[in-house]
């Protein structure tokens, strides 16, 4: 069987035509009641599927449960007609992205239940004990504390979710195909212009939740990318006060009441519409019920031609019970035609590629010269994440023949341009020995991911620029003022603006906020 990690909980759920969600099996750590897992493994509308990857939160656990649906055998025909189930577990150790790989092996399981001499959902003394030893052979083999007991030695330097998330976009290692970001192209696609506010309020901390009927992996997907997009720069989490958002997973009616106390910044994924109209329990609400989500991930976000998402945002008037709609402004256009431009490079591009290689330096010097996306080539686009003395900004030392060759450049000229790009990195490549090829969706997803992590690198680095300009001593003490706002945001500032830029400042721990001490 393919491998778990050290495992919290393993559980099979179904849905009974008397009962309704049911919980069949559950075996956990001591600290790990069954709660209502029934009802967040078996959200609204699922019984248009034959199959799903339902991912989700257990007391504070990344969970995962595979769905089926199957047709009951003439002489059970009754009820819906069909039968149900999950089986899944909850993870002690790992972090999201293992959801998506533990499908193959809960494939694995599931097969073993469907092939016993019953039902695993029919209930009699016999069967219970089939099901059961298939089950309990699993949480046997991978419970977290038999696992610990196992090893010799628990490995601290294990990365975290953060540290995995920075190496997406850092390393040229390889990335499973079932990976999250391969659905980043379709969050562009979706999104279009509008992933640029989507982006800023994920920066900023608010509470984001997505509206669709299933299937739920793909959605999930989509949340865990928008997640990903949030995540401060590394030079403010190295200060150990920055704030991080959470991803939530699936939430049905069952979990209204913890996902209201739920505080801070979250991104969650609903198939219920009945959340919609609960609008103090998030900041903006995405609802996806008019673009049906793909059950694999595309690559082609250009050309992703279903109608705009309905956004509402509640973050404007908090103290009103209405929300209005969220749409992108002009100065977001340049950051949207820059991630755009990424999808449209050469195979040979890379988001692990860095000052070393040279052509990558070339892709952010041409979006700054024509988009203005970046302000000079700089270090993080050279692969150092440290903030210059001048914002962020470094010398090429040898840039002048870049620098006039990019002085006119048009859009062909950049495409022309990564081409060349493609081709310095195919050669570098051909020198070196062969890699496996990278999935097209998964390439896309990591180099859109990275230059949204450059944004915000830029970001950071104006922020404390400006803060910069306070009376020694006073730095960080108070939240933004007016002139700060406006010198961040530009001559037309907005309320939106504001917002921004007073969110990342306290969630960074740029500042202390008095007025909420």
């Amino acid at each position: 069987m393919t491998a778990f990690p050290s495992l919290a909980a393993v559980f099979l759920t179904y849905f009974d035509d008397i009962k309704g969600q049911s919980v069949l099996y559950y075996s956990s750590l001591p600290d790990i009641p069954e709660g209502t897992i029934e009802h967040a493994t078996l959200p609204s509308g699922l019984h248009n599927l034959s199959e799903d990857l339902i991912c989700f939160r257990h007391h504070g656990r990344p969970g995962v449960g595979l769905f089926r649906s199957r047709e009951k055998p003439e002489g059970e025909n009754r009820g819906r007609g069909r039968t149900m189930g999950v089986v899944g577990v909850v993870l002690e150790e790992g972090d999201v992205t293992n959801l998506y790989s533990s499908k193959s092996a809960l494939e694995e399981i599931y097969d073993k239940l469907e092939n016993l001499s019953q039902s695993p959902f029919i209930s009699s003394a016999e069967q219970d004990g089939e099901r059961d030893k298939v089950l309990d052979e699993v949480w046997e083999t991978y419970r977290a504390d038999k696992v610990r007991k196992l090893e010799t030695a628990i490995d601290e330097g294990k990365e975290n979710e953060l540290d995995r998330v920075h190496k997406l976009i850092t390393e040229r290692g390889r990335v499973p195909a079932v990976h999250p970001i391969a659905f980043m192209p379709l969050l562009l696609g979706i999104l279009g212009p509008n992933i640029v506010p989507v982006y800023k309020a994920a920066l900023s901390g608010q509470r984001i939740l997505l509206y669709s009927q299933p299937p739920i992996l793909p959605l999930s997907a989509l949340a865990w990318n928008i997640w990903a997009l949030s995540l401060p720069p590394r030079a403010a989490l190295a200060n150990g006060e920055a704030e991080i958002s959470e991803w939530l997973g699936n939430v049905g009616l069952m979990d209204l009441d913890n996902v209201k106390a739920k505080k801070g910044g979250w991104v969650a994924t609903t198939s219920d519409m009945i959340f919609k109209s609960h609008t103090k329990l998030y900041d903006i609400f995405i609802d996806l019920s008019s673009n049906p989500l793909p059950p694999t991930p595309v690559s082609s976000p250009s050309s992703f031609t279903s109608p705009s998402p309905i956004i509402l945002s509640t973050s404007t008037s908090p103290s009103s019970s209405s929300a209005t709609p969220l749409t992108y402004t002009l100065p977001s256009l340049p950051l949207y035609r820059s991630l755009l431009l990424l999808t449209s490079s050469p195979p040979t591009i890379h988001a692990g590629m860095w000052k070393e290689g040279g052509w990558w330096l070339v892709i952010y010097e041409l979006l700054e010269k024509v988009w203005k996306v970046c302000v000079g080539v700089c270090e993080f686009a050279a692969g150092r994440g440290n903030i210059g003395m001048q914002g962020g900004g470094v010398r090429l030392q040898d840039g002048e023949e870049e620098e006039q060759l990019l002085d006119n450049a048009g859009e062909d000229d950049l495409l022309d341009l990564l081409e060349e790009a493609g081709d310095e990195a195919a050669t570098v490549q051909g020198d070196s020995a062969p890699e496996p090829e990278e999935d097209e969706a998964i390439r896309q997803g990591r180099l859109i991911l990275r230059q949204l992590f450059h944004h915000t690198y830029h970001l950071h680095s104006h922020l404390l620029s400006v803060l910069n300009g306070r009376p020694r001593g006073e730095r960080s003490m108070g939240q933004l003022s007016d002139l700060e706002v406006k010198t961040l945001s530009g001559r037309w500032a907005g309320a939106q603006d504001a917002m921004f830029w007073r969110g990342v400042a306290r969630r960074w721990g740029s500042i202390v906020d008095l007025d909420e001490e």
